[in-house]
């Protein structure tokens, strides 16, 4: 199988971590900025002439608006939650600033038992997941919902999704886990073949 994984196209969240607005983000819905519809749409251009079997949309409004701008509607396709970002539960729409300065979840920010939640098997944001969380829901959806007699697939998803997916497929060891940077509409393939 050829497996295609794209990150979504730039969110409002991604503009605005990048222009000093920063907040977290993971499963907080936002819509695609100007710059990233464009770019969706370019997946036109990249996938001409490709046949795709199937596609596959986390169910987050960044990742259905790249799908639509993206890809002919009439290919068949899924939308799942198993798709989703990594939850960071109750930080989603806060500043760190904020956050820290709270008493209540300080201790994310300066105790070394909950400070690495934003890149840890085994640490949580409260109410959010960590990195195993999110190779559970993969492992679901490899098990539970591709097809695997479809030849060539594309999913739209998220970074950190994108990023356990390849781990997951034996792409990138543990050590590259953490810092792979996924770019936006930028369509990664893996031929599971060679896996």
């Amino acid at each position: 199988m050829k497996l295609y994984l794209i990150r979504h196209g730039e969110s409002t969240a991604n503009y605005d971590n990048h222009h000093g607005n920063q907040y977290f983000t993971g499963q907080l819905d936002v819509s695609l900025t100007k710059e990233g519809v464009c770019s969706a749409q370019a997946l036109k251009t990249y996938f001409e002439g490709i046949h795709i079997d199937h596609i596959y949309i986390s169910d987050l409004t960044r990742t259905i608006q790249t799908y639509e701008n993206g890809f002919d509607s009439a290919i068949p396709h899924t939308f799942s939650p198993l798709l989703r970002e990594r939850s960071l539960g109750e930080f989603e729409g806060y500043p760190r600033e904020t956050l820290r300065d709270n008493p209540v979840y300080s201790r994310y920010f300066e105790d070394p038992r909950y400070s690495d939640f934003r890149n840890s098997f085994t640490q949580r944001a409260p109410g959010g997941e960590n990195y195993s969380d999110v190779l559970g829901r993969i492992d679901e959806f490899f098990k539970d919902v591709l097809d695997i007699k479809d030849e060539v697939v594309v999913i739209v998803a998220h970074q950190i999704w994108i990023r356990c997916c390849l781990y997951y497929l034996g792409v990138i060891t543990e050590e590259e886990l953490f810092d792979k940077h996924i770019e936006n509409c930028d369509p990664i393939l893996v031929d599971t073949e060679n896996i």
